[in-house]
């Protein structure tokens, strides 16, 4: 538990509304997205600037006590949730947008701003910053996604979050305020700190600020979906077509399970077979040219172009994706993964991943952005049941060292949090030393999210 001489001296530096130590509060910190359990925290603190985030790490350092940052929790492997007597630092009252710089393309911002909102701000200087965090878009910090280096279903023709990130400002595990990178959209100026801290999960500093490289607003785009009679045809035909350099904005691919939980949803009434969804961006020549191209790979693997109603956004249907997969069996619990390979071995792993859950009988659904050789594997199972779970927990363990065989990795965009340390050391060897040094180094107490990426 923390002190009474820590917590007085919270109250000396923070008013009421700043911080908490109420169970209600705690609880609502306590959890993020994942299946994992939660932890319940001793505090959570609502810093609004920078010296104030700065003053809590130097307490916390002084004290020994552990923190982790926390933007709106929407993460999916355990990343944000809290050690048991720890400090959460909540971002949520950091979400300013603190500069434009229209004519550099560049926007300074508070680690607390969500991604949807930004993109609004953005939308009528004809910008926007491109790597969308899918179904979580709406609540997604820009924290949260440099923390992570989020990706999504633009990444396809953008690239992820560290593809963006020029400037971050930073409060090192001893309080200090740092500002590492520029205002250079190319550098070659000493060590890339700025993309070891992208993807770090908090274990390294704390983000405050972050300096995001923006793109213009395409002149007009297109979104369309072709069905497939079964899933390998469609991600063979993703295989494909990516062979090809396509100037595709979007390519997202969804199983029938997965169709099936969205009409059992919101009553879409799509046709219930593999989907996959385009969008399309540029001039209306360029997008005719790509789409030609597509409708031909298609049709060599017995694709066929669905008709969605004007009504019907391809984006917004995909969103609610893992809630509908979540609402599909009541009592039933979603065990996930956020496997990365080579493209080329996109219908290789589609097909183990089914014939793995035929001989389990275990229901899954496979989804997520196949143009950059990611898959998102929802397994449901019911807790209860101690051999249909353990079922699930063995099946998504076979998923992932399949992946990893394939030259893949545990995780193509959600990071590693808690639920995927135990893959550490077989993904990345002898340079996970080399890792827990660098961990050292940032953070020498260790107070830094530790318990997260490193296996125990």
């Amino acid at each position: 538990m923390i002190s009474s001489e820590f917590l007085d001296r919270i109250s000396k530096q923070f008013t009421r509304e700043q911080y908490s130590t109420s169970n209600n509060d705690l609880k609502l910190v306590s959890h993020d997205e994942s299946s994992l359990n939660s932890c319940l925290p001793s505090i959570v603190i609502y810093p609004s600037n920078t010296d104030e985030v700065s003053y809590i790490v130097k307490l916390a350092y002084y004290y020994s006590i552990p923190i982790t940052a926390r933007g709106a929790g929407s993460s999916l492997e355990g990343n944000s949730i809290p050690e048991e007597s720890g400090i959460v630092i909540d971002f949520s009252k950091m979400n300013r947008i603190i500069k434009l710089r229209k004519n550099d393309l560049q926007v300074t911002v508070e680690a607390g701003v969500v991604y949807k909102k930004l993109n609004e701000e953005l939308k009528s200087h004809g910008l926007f910053f491109p790597p969308s965090p899918g179904g979580s878009s709406d609540i997604a910090t820009i924290g949260g996604m440099v923390s992570t280096n989020a990706s999504g279903i633009y990444s396809v023709k953008y690239g992820g979050t560290r593809d963006y990130i020029l400037k971050l400002k930073l409060v090192t595990a001893k309080g200090d305020i740092i500002e590492i990178g520029n205002h250079c959209t190319k550098s070659s100026s000493a060590y890339n700190l700025v993309g070891l801290i992208c993807g770090s999960e908090g274990t390294l500093a704390i983000i405050t600020e972050i300096t995001l490289k923006l793109k213009g607003v395409p002149e007009t785009f297109n979104r369309f979906a072709y069905t497939f009679p079964n899933e390998q045809q469609a991600v063979l035909a993703i295989s494909e077509m990516m062979k090809y350099a396509l100037d595709i904005a979007a390519l997202e691919y969804l199983d029938k399970h997965c169709i099936e939980a969205l009409n059992q949803l919101n009553s879409y009434g799509l046709e219930e077979k593999p989907v996959i969804f385009f969008e399309l961006q540029g001039t209306e020549s360029s997008i005719e040219d790509v789409k030609t191209y597509i409708n031909s790979i298609c049709n060599d693997f017995r694709g066929k172009e669905m008709q969605l109603s004007d009504q019907q956004n391809p984006w917004e249907i995909r969103h609610h994706t893992t809630t509908a997969i979540k609402l599909r069996k009541k009592d039933y619990t979603i065990i996930r993964n956020d496997i990365a390979f080579p493209i080329s071995k996109l219908p290789n792993v589609v097909e183990k991943c089914y014939q793995l859950a035929n001989e389990k009988n275990l229901m899954i659904h496979t989804f997520g952005h196949a143009g950059l050789g990611i898959l998102h594997v929802l397994i449901l199972a019911n807790k209860t049941n101690a051999e249909e779970w353990n079922n699930a927990l063995e099946l998504n363990k076979t998923i992932i060292e399949h992946a990893l065989e394939l030259g893949g990795s545990t995780s193509g965009e959600h990071g590693i949090g808690l639920s995927l340390r135990p893959y550490m050391v077989k993904e990345h060897g002898t340079s996970l030393d080399i890792m827990k040094e660098i961990k050292k180094l940032f953070d020498p107490k260790g107070i830094l999210n530790p318990s997260k990426i490193f296996p125990k």
